[in-house]
């Protein structure tokens, strides 16, 4: 049962989507980097990342030698200033989380210690990314709530609701301006290596939106085909994940979902600008477009953080605006290089070092 004052579940609960074991495995124990590294699953994954990355480098006529040149001559201070603007959605996203777990009434604090804090909400946000980016299935948001149970007194269920609701958040913020700015950048006429990111990301609305209205509207017919001992955890996670939409915070939680992804593509727009010299311009609606195509395929479960499929797609999709496929490349793994290596880099850093996983 659910301690009143504390909001802790019982020994009997386990992890909302019992039925995944490597799920229940996070919750309990946690995050382990070398299970994980030896994981079957993981092995196969990455093989698959790199077999995607060797059949579109021979595919779309890669030229190596001239793509390490470009990379060569980027312009290094362009790059760290992409940098830092990625990394500036870390405190936003941070900001975001705690106001979804206020609104979800979820404990943070006990007394004058609260275990929710900025620096400890973008710490369990980051190494929930580094995770993600090295093992497949997106199992780092399972790790997060893992995370905030571990150091607070709080339910996984309801925990993992708030994250449930972020990626809600997440999805409809990133899909509506991917349609917007493509709708600037092509008209009513999508080209043809488009579909695939757009049929991608509409059916990741179409999911949550119906998990989230199902919840709403058929919670009675739910519960009836849960087992009796996670009625309580379902319960947990139900009301964490419809409480966070309560519609007094909805302005705030919609002007910091904004911001997050307006940065994700002024990301790109300064390693597209480190590349200018190389003859490299695109509209502002289309770099954004490609920036937001390359974080909705992170979502792609079969290789960590869409390993290998982000770099493929975006480079093709790059193609379109009369860039060869040698710079597009370049373009590709320089912003690879910010909102993917450097967190397994990173991460691995913080993983080692934190005293909070």
């Amino acid at each position: 049962m659910m301690n009143e004052r504390t909001g802790e579940l019982g020994a009997e609960d386990v992890a909302v989507g019992a039925e995944a074991p490597e799920v229940q495995e996070v919750e309990r124990q946690g995050f382990s980097l070398a299970k994980a590294l030896r994981s079957p699953r993981t092995l196969i994954s990455f093989a698959l990342a790199i077999a995607i990355v060797v059949f579109a480098v021979r595919g779309l006529d890669i030229d190596v030698r001239q793509t390490w040149q470009y990379i060569r001559g980027a312009n290094i201070w362009l790059l760290l200033t992409g940098f830092g603007v990625f990394y500036l959605t870390f405190p936003l996203r941070a900001l975001r989380w705690r106001v979804l777990l206020e609104n979800a009434n979820v404990p943070v604090r006990d007394g004058r210690r609260s275990w929710a804090s900025l620096p400890a909400l973008m710490e369990y946000i980051y190494l929930s990314w580094f995770a993600n980016c090295v093992v497949p299935a997106k199992l780092g948001d399972a790790y997060r709530g893992y995370l905030l149970k571990h150091n607070g007194r709080v339910s996984f269920s309801a925990t993992f609701g708030t994250i449930f609701a972020e990626r809600l958040l997440d999805m409809l913020g990133l899909f509506a301006l991917l349609v917007l700015s493509a709708w600037v950048t092509f008209g009513a006429q999508l080209p043809e290596s488009t579909r695939i990111v757009f049929g991608f990301g509409a059916l990741l609305v179409v999911a949550i939106v119906s998990g989230l209205a199902g919840m709403r509207w058929l919670s009675p017919v739910i519960r009836r085909f849960i087992p009796q001992r996670l009625l309580g955890v379902y319960g947990s996670f139900e009301h964490a994940a419809l409480r966070s939409f309560r519609p007094a915070i909805l302005p705030r939680l919609i002007a910091l979902t904004s911001c997050v992804w307006l940065l994700e593509g002024l990301r790109l727009y300064f390693v597209i600008e480190a590349l200018s010299h190389e003859g490299l311009a695109l509209p502002l609606s289309a770099i954004i477009f490609v920036a937001l195509a390359s974080s909705l395929l992170t979502a792609i479960p079969f290789t960590p953080a869409g390993l290998g499929i982000v770099e493929t797609v975006i480079t093709g999709v790059l193609t379109f605006f009369r860039v060869g496929t040698s710079l597009g490349g370049a373009v590709t793994l320089l912003d690879r290089v910010i909102n993917f290596w450097s967190i397994v880099v990173l991460g691995f850093l913080l993983y080692l070092v934190s005293k909070r996983r």
